[in-house]
């Protein structure tokens, strides 16, 4: 029944599948990052910004991947973009493991990130296969596996940490080689890319990259999709490294309990982007995308300004995180790449790697540079991402244009002129 209403076919179920295990991987590094802040801070004596600041050099490292598998998603292929993502980190994630020191620590964080930031490829090679119908809904399930990934790193954390130390967090990575061998194996080109590709041929011209045509044939949707970028690789990024040490050191839990509730919130945060996914292809992402992101706004209010005892603030972070990540699978990445044909789909992404990329890059440090560095007050931090989260629910309710349940393009045709 499923496949005949919504053409939903076992291949559509496999890739759904290799996304999904591939964004598990993708930021496990950050993620067992953040909770290993405490640990870190205290083995290495470095301050709250010093380690933003890795993570920003990290964030610069990253952009030639960003901008260099994405080239490749649109001159080879979307599979050979995908396996390289998947075979790099790999080969570079577990490595952080064996960091010495704080300088070896952010030297292999800038080469994690090379493949951890292009997960664009992953909406990328998703939306470009399962129908338009389930299109919102579906994109929103992949980006949930962000937050069950941090829920289980937190889990892990809460066992593992205290017994082995947080470099094992780090380790796990290597099991990544299972997925991109089931990839090699069992992934076929997108038919978007290869139509593309055909059309291209038939003018008598090789299919490649072409940095410049997004900005010429739809400079609106070019800059939307830049500024949309912007707002979501600032707003979570810079609260979530920031959760547990805000847990440990301002609401003073003890490190354990810490990780259990982090694992509480985003393991009933992941239902939000199945909701938001069904809301976005029930009622459009201009109405679902600004009322989560409207509500998780209003919670970053509260905690930063209020005063709440430490059962209030359990309920507090659960609605915050509910709210703030849910949207994410509706807009971010998703929404970027059904704004451009599947012609220009990874030139798009890559035009944005360089400006987008070194922007973002210092969100980690800002947090704690506004709390001045005293992570008993961290929370004020969070005033950063907090108006990041509110321009994301403006953008969707007066600029951006719905595209919840509409066919995607595959080429961009010559008389585009928007």
């Amino acid at each position: 029944m499923m496949e005949r209403k919504y053409g939903v076919t076992p291949y559509v179920i496999l890739i759904l599948a290799l996304t999904f295990m591939c964004n598990v991987f993708l930021g496990e590094e950050t993620r067992a990052l953040g909770l290993s802040v405490p640990m870190i801070i205290k083995e290495f004596g470095i301050k709250g910004t010093d380690l933003g600041f890795a993570q920003t050099v990290a964030g610069w490292v990253g952009i030639a991947g960003w901008f260099g598998m994405l080239l490749i998603a649109d001159g080879l292929g979307r599979k050979p973009a995908f396996l390289c993502v998947l075979l790099g980190y790999t080969l570079t994630g577990p490595l952080i493991g064996f960091a010495g020191n704080f300088i070896q620590l952010a030297s292999l964080l800038g080469l994690a990130a090379i493949s951890r930031n292009t997960g664009t490829i992953n909406y990328m090679v998703l939306a470009e296969t399962v129908p338009p119908r389930i299109r919102a809904f579906v994109l929103s399930f992949l980006n949930s596996s962000v937050v069950l990934a941090y829920m289980i790193t937190a889990l892990l954390a809460g066992w593992m940490v205290p017994k082995f130390g947080w470099r094992w967090l780090f380790y796990i990575d290597a099991t990544c080689i299972l997925v991109f061998l089931i990839a090699w194996w069992k992934m076929r080109e997108t038919e978007p890319f290869m139509n593309a590709r055909l059309h291209r041929e038939s003018q008598g011209k090789r299919q490649r990259p072409d940095l410049l045509l997004p900005w010429r044939k739809y400079p609106g949707r070019a800059f939307l999709g830049f500024c949309i970028q912007v707002v979501y690789l600032g707003a979570y990024p810079s609260f979530s490294p920031w959760q547990t040490a805000w847990l440990v050191n301002e609401v003073k839990l003890p490190y354990v309990q810490s990780t259990d509730w982090v694992a509480i919130w985003l393991g009933v945060s992941a239902f939000a982007y199945w909701i938001c996914g069904w809301m976005s292809n029930r009622f459009g992402k201009k109405v679902a995308v600004p009322v989560f992101a409207g509500l998780g706004g209003c919670f970053f209010l509260a905690i930063i300004f209020g005063t709440w005892t430490q059962s209030q603030i359990f309920w507090l972070g659960m609605g915050l995180n509910f709210f703030v990540t849910g949207h994410y699978g509706s807009g971010s990445y998703a929404y970027v790449n059904e704004l451009f044909p599947a012609q220009i789909r990874g030139s798009v992404q890559a035009s944005f790697a360089i400006l987008v990329g070194f922007a973002v890059s210092f969100v980690p440090t800002i947090p704690p540079w506004i709390a001045g560095n005293a992570m008993d007050h961290i929370s004020l931090g969070f005033l950063f991402p907090m108006a990041l989260t509110f321009a994301a629910a403006f953008i969707f309710l007066f600029i951006a244009p719905e595209t919840a349940q509409k066919p995607l393009e595959d080429v961009v045709e010559e008389a585009t002129a928007t």
